[in-house]
This record gives structure tokens, C-alpha cells and sequence, in this order.
């Protein structure tokens, strides 16, 4: 075998040692994660909480308890839910290559979040229709 060779066969063991290493650094995050406002505004009321007829600061003390329940993970993939004690959404999403950051959808919103920690999210949401707009962030726990 040419030296060329060699190289190149070197070159692609460490290219799917790369690879399988980053896979297996995906995080799991199946389970119950729970927390309320850190900041942000919100105009209407969504599926998830009471209407407010202007634009209303949200801040960190607010009692509002969101919940985030990952049931499913496959890969980068999960399904789930998010909710409130008003109601709940259908929610899935990815966990993007940096294995930090998370990109979900629900029936009528957008949403990501930053892992903290294996036990803490910061949790954003964004949804803008015809009698919602929203910008607010959420800091989840895992239960």
C-alpha cells in the first residue's frame, strides 16, 4: 500500500471517529422540564394563557408555571408537549450540531432553546399572528 495511500485510509478513520463521536454527544432530553418567565413581552393570549389586551412585560416571580415534557428522542429529533395550566401544544423539534442549541414548532409558534445544563433549559418563545405576538423566555428545570 502507497503512502498516499495510507493517508487517506488514516483520514477517513478519523473522519468517522469525529463523526460517531458526535453523535453519541447528543443529550438526552426525554423527561418533564418546569419553570416560569425570565423576561419578555407578550400581547394576547395564545392557546396557553389569558389574553392580555396591550403589550404586558413578563418577568422573572411571575407565577406561571410552564411545562416542557420531551416524551420521545430519536437522534437529534424529539416530540413532546408544552403547556400551562390553561392548556397544552404538540411540540417537536431538533437538537442542532452544536448540541446546545434546540429549534422546535407547535401548531402556531416558534420556539428554541439553550441547554444550560443536563438540568436547566432557557426556553424562548416567538408567535406572531393575526391576535398574538409574543417574545418571552422561560428558565426549565428537569423534574
Amino acid at each position: 500500500m502507497s503512502i498516499r495511500a495510507h493517508f487517506v485510509a488514516l483520514a477517513l478513520l478519523a473522519g468517522s471517529a469525529i463523526g460517531a463521536t458526535a453523535q453519541s454527544d447528543i443529550p438526552n432530553l426525554v423527561g418533564t422540564w418546569t419553570g416560569t418567565f425570565t423576561g419578555g413581552v407578550r400581547k394576547g393570549g395564545g392557546d396557553l394563557a389569558p389574553a392580555d389586551a396591550t403589550p404586558t412585560f413578563v418577568h422573572e416571580g411571575m407565577n406561571r408555571v410552564y411545562t416542557l415534557k420531551i416524551v420521545e428522542q430519536n437522534g437529534r429529533g424529539i416530540v413532546g408537549s408544552w403547556s400551562s395550566v390553561k392548556g397544552s401544544e404538540d411540540i417537536q423539534g431538533v437538537i442542532r450540531l452544536d448540541n446546545q442549541t434546540v429549534l422546535f414548532v407547535d401548531p402556531d409558534s416558534y420556539q428554541s432553546a439553550r441547554i444550560l445544563s443536563p438540568s436547566e433549559l432557557e426556553f424562548c418563545n416567538q408567535t406572531t399572528n393575526a391576535k398574538d405576538r409574543f417574545a418571552f423566555c422561560f428558565l426549565l428545570k428537569r423534574q
